[in-house]
């Protein structure tokens, strides 16, 4: 059986990429002109930026819509949800994975995402429950692992 290791190092070395690139050698001219640069340009975004957050979401308004985001501790996903209830991983920590398993649901205000077949730091597989309020554009969720560790877990609609 294939499983997915819970990954802490892999979301630390992509927060020193972030923070690398925020480094900068030199120092910054001194001016009151504006400038335009490549980097300005909001086309040139490479991660999604969440639209408007609308909560009140039903499982219609959700079926067939494609997500990115990040579980701490857990990985970095990007999945679509199918109008069955079950969720295609395209992308879990850069790794296409996906298990029949992996499903969501609407239950009146409340959205729930389940990843299957996780394995933890002790060697455990585990499925891990988020859960959240249903919304259009973004969605903060927390995930349980039926051990008692929780997992934030932020996600925006692509």
């Amino acid at each position: 059986m294939r499983t997915r290791t819970l990954t802490l190092p892999a979301l630390a070395g992509a927060g020193l990429l972030l923070l690398a690139g925020c480094a900068s050698d030199g120092e910054a001219p001194e001016t009151s002109e504006s400038t335009a640069s490549e980097s300005a340009d909001p086309s040139a975004s490479a991660a999604p930026v969440p639209s408007e957050i609308t909560p009140g979401a039903t499982a219609e308004d959700l079926a067939g819509t494609s997500w990115f985001g990040t579980a701490e501790g857990v990985a970095e996903v990007t999945f679509t949800l199918n109008a069955d209830g079950t969720v295609d991983f395209e992308s879990f920590n850069g790794q296409p994975f996906d298990a029949p398993t992996d499903v969501w649901s609407v239950d009146g205000e409340t959205f729930s995402l389940t990843i299957s077949q996780l394995q933890a730091p002790t060697g455990e597989v585990v499925d891990i429950v988020f859960t959240g309020t249903a919304a259009t554009g973004g969605m903060e969720l927390v995930g349980d692992d039926g051990a008692g560790t929780q997992y934030p877990m932020t996600i925006a609609q692509v």
